[in-house]
């Protein structure tokens, strides 16, 4: 189930990645999309959400300035972390010692 998850989560991290590469090509400057506008612009409503339950049900502190901050960082990079994570556990459980 991690490796899934982890080549799902790898793939939305290439795809953010072409659309960042895609947009310097045709610009000339390297603009980067944050991970909080790919939200935004998937689906809003589970944003507010979010920031409504973190901040109501975990702790104000917890949003921002932590969860805002790592919003504000490029997508392909909140998505290629935990992809690494991810494959990387599928490839040891994968391994069996003798």
């Amino acid at each position: 189930m991690a490796g899934r998850a982890g080549w799902a989560l790898a793939a939305a991290a290439l795809v953010a990645f072409a659309n960042d590469f895609i947009s310097f090509a045709q610009t000339g400057t390297y603009r980067v999309i944050p991970a909080g506008q790919v939200w935004f612009d998937i689906h809003v409503a589970s944003l507010n959400l979010m920031q409504a339950v973190v901040q109501r049900f975990l702790h104000p502190l917890l949003w921002d300035p932590v969860i805002a901050t790592m919003l504000q960082w490029p997508a392909w990079s909140l998505l290629g972390a935990p992809a690494a994570v991810f494959i990387a556990i599928a490839a040891n459980r994968g391994v069996r010692a003798c």
